[in-house]
């Protein structure tokens, strides 16, 4: 889909006030995104390659919109009504896409310390603007801790036959034996999990959603995964991306990355004790996720292969430093 897309079926639909041009900008795992120039205003085209849900996506816009009346300290998307006043656009073939303003700024960088800083701090923020958020309908995307029930299909047989695909999956078949005995062993501890406080996430707030400007963070993008969870899932699933396999700076930066975020809110004792199997949740959602991707066709071996290099040294990580990283998290 993503190379042979005509984009006019979606951007026809909307009234710029200037003939409209692309420019290819980088697309998440996801989702395609186009920059579109028209004049001197820029917007940003999501094309959804997930599903071809519109309620999916009204949600998502509705907590955009409410989120866009509060005074954060940076910017959320802004969705764009076509000719019909909606915020979702279908092309013949009922693929979606939406198109949003564009927030200024580049890419948060992983390697700057002062971005984690900043973006722990984003996390906090995010965090207390969304407790008081109560959109019409409920989250469409189920918790993490409740994985067993999300990827029932995709049991341990399923996932790990998945390694006879091709000789790259084959030779990665220890690896996913590792992750399932990892889902095992979470089964006793997402109970707990689930007794946490729970509020809307954003649930996915990575380096790759988030963009910074003049040395602070001026937008937090893709809230696809938006949905009601543990409080402490939104800073899990930033404290996992900086879990890179070569690194020897990942408690620091963990630790740098909760210094801004305890900046704005303190998690409790209990939230605190049990990061680590949150912290886990996220590493395997992520693994079935794109395990049900590749089964379904929607990407290739080499995409599910990186994936699950990084879930299972993601998982190992946790486990061989957990107590360090316990300690490394008290105020």
């Amino acid at each position: 889909m993503k190379d042979n897309i005509d984009f006019a079926l979606f951007l026809d639909q909307y009234s710029f006030k200037d003939d409209w041009r692309i420019e290819h900008k980088e697309s998440g795992m996801n989702n395609t995104t186009r920059m579109v120039t028209a004049g001197t205003e820029r917007f940003v085209l999501r094309i959804y390659n997930n599903h071809k849900d519109i309620d999916i996506v009204a949600l998502e816009h509705e907590l955009l919109a409410w989120l866009n009346t509060k005074a954060l300290p940076f910017q959320v998307p802004l969705p764009i009504r076509n000719k019909l006043g909606s915020t979702v656009t279908r092309a013949g073939d009922e693929t979606i896409a939406s198109l949003f303003r564009f927030i200024e700024g580049d890419r948060t960088d992983a390697e700057e310390n002062h971005h984690v800083f900043l973006l722990g701090r984003a996390a906090g923020e995010l965090t207390v603007a969304l407790k008081d958020a109560q959109p019409s309908k409920p989250p469409i995307y189920s918790p993490y801790y409740l994985l067993e029930e999300t990827y029932a299909a995709m049991d341990e047989e399923s996932f790990i036959s998945l390694s006879d695909r091709s000789d790259e999956l084959i030779a990665r078949r220890n690896r996913m034996i590792a992750l399932m005995s990892e889902r095992q062993k979470l089964k006793p501890l997402s109970e707990r999990v689930a007794k946490l406080p729970k509020q809307w996430i954003h649930g996915d707030l990575v380096f790759n959603n988030t963009v910074v400007r003049n040395e602070r963070i001026s937008g937090v993008l893709d809230f696809e995964f938006c949905t009601v969870d543990v409080r402490a899932m939104e800073l899990a699933v930033t404290a996992v991306d900086m879990i890179r396999p070569g690194r020897e700076d990942i408690l620091d930066r963990i630790k740098r990355l909760f210094a801004g975020y305890s900046e704005i809110i303190e998690l409790s004792a209990r939230e605190l004790e049990l990061l680590p199997a949150i912290m886990k949740l996220r590493l395997l959602d992520v693994a079935l996720h794109f395990a049900i991707r590749f089964k379904d066709g929607l990407d290739a071996d080499d995409v599910l292969c990186g994936i699950i290099d990084q879930s299972a040294y993601g998982c190992e990580w946790v486990e061989l430093n957990c107590n360090e990283l316990l300690h490394q998290l008290q105020p």
